[in-house]
């Protein structure tokens, strides 16, 4: 396959189908230190933010049928998400104009693209993979997100996005990062960092991760790969699902700053009775993982080094958390 590459410089967020939106609301917030920020009732949706970017977490209620945006736009979460699951993941690339020019590249290459989004924020292509899961890749468009994200606005954001027709600024809109935090979290993370993806066909979907999303491999062993966008050291690994491991997303991580916070949170997670999936204190990082209430693995580690190798393969089939051991 020749390469598109629509090279990202990073994950911006994770978006996710909930059985219980103010429930899961309540754990981002509450147990993960997660702000909310943004709430969009006429689509069940909730958005969490740690400042770095307007969503690290993107949140919206399943259920079925068309889910509209502005003028009847129908959004790129519509005809999915009638049990939890990936809604997608938000790739942010450097400007909208490398992400007009990766568009280009893919339609003429033939590259299904499934819906473009005009976020008010963001700018928005979202590509389906080999899976089925949706990658949407965007670019900011404004300087301070802040206006349109916050909880005194609730009206619809999303609408078609033209972009044959846009004009994009050619410089890259990177708002500084602001830190959020929740003072009364049980942890206290600095932002999402990457997410583990289990898939049917390991070498297909490489494939479709180095030469369509232009991410590079930088490490892989025979049951999975770590890959990166251009501004960050790993931002997905992806695993071969088997009779343990089904399909699809199997968790989510957040940096926090030091051993320290991740010794706290333990121990207050055990207090209120969370359910601490597992813990792991290596040589390259301290972590605790927890399941989010569907059933998401949810990471929270301080880095011990600058490398974190891949979990041993030969441990693949034991169970998910061993792709957060590391």
């Amino acid at each position: 396959m020749a390469p598109i590459g629509f090279h990202p410089r990073r994950l911006g967020h994770a978006n996710l189908f909930v059985a219980d939106l103010e429930r899961s609301v309540d754990f981002y917030s509450r147990v993960c230190g997660v702000q909310l920020v943004r709430r969009e009732p006429g689509i069940q949706a909730a958005f969490h933010s740690n400042g770095n970017t307007h969503h690290d977490i993107g949140l919206i209620q399943c259920s079925g049928g068309a889910r509209r945006g502005i003028g009847g736009f129908v959004q790129p979460s519509s005809f999915r998400g009638h049990s939890p699951g990936l809604n997608h993941l938000g790739w942010e690339m450097n400007s909208e104009a490398e992400l007009i020019a990766a568009v280009e590249r893919a339609e003429a290459a033939a590259v299904k693209i499934v819906n473009y989004a005009n976020h008010q924020i963001s700018h928005s292509a979202y590509v389906p993979d080999p899976d089925g899961n949706y990658h949407e890749f965007y670019a900011d468009v404004v300087e301070d997100w802040r206006k349109i994200f916050n909880l005194e606005r609730e009206e619809l954001v999303t609408e078609r996005w033209d972009w044959q027709h846009a004009r994009p600024g050619l410089e890259p809109i990177h708002p500084p990062e602001h830190e959020r935090r929740v003072d009364d979290a049980i942890f206290h993370p600095r932002r999402i960092t990457h997410a583990v993806l289990a898939v049917t066909d390991l070498e297909r979907a490489l494939e479709f991760f180095e030469h369509v999303a232009g991410l590079t491999c930088a490490e892989r062993n025979a049951a999975s790969a770590s890959l990166h966008g251009d501004a960050s050291s790993l931002d997905l690994i992806v695993i071969a699902a088997g009779a343990a491991i089904a399909p699809g997303l199997q968790g989510i991580s957040f940096l926090v700053d030091d051993p320290a916070g991740i010794e706290r949170g333990e121990r207050l997670a055990t207090e209120h009775a969370c359910a601490v999936h597992a813990s792991h204190d290596t040589g390259t990082k301290r972590s605790i993982v927890l399941e989010d209430p569907d059933g998401f693995l949810v990471e929270f580690y301080a880095p011990r080094t600058a490398r974190m190798p891949l979990p041993d393969a030969q441990r693949a089939g034991d169970n998910r958390s061993w792709c957060f051991a590391a």
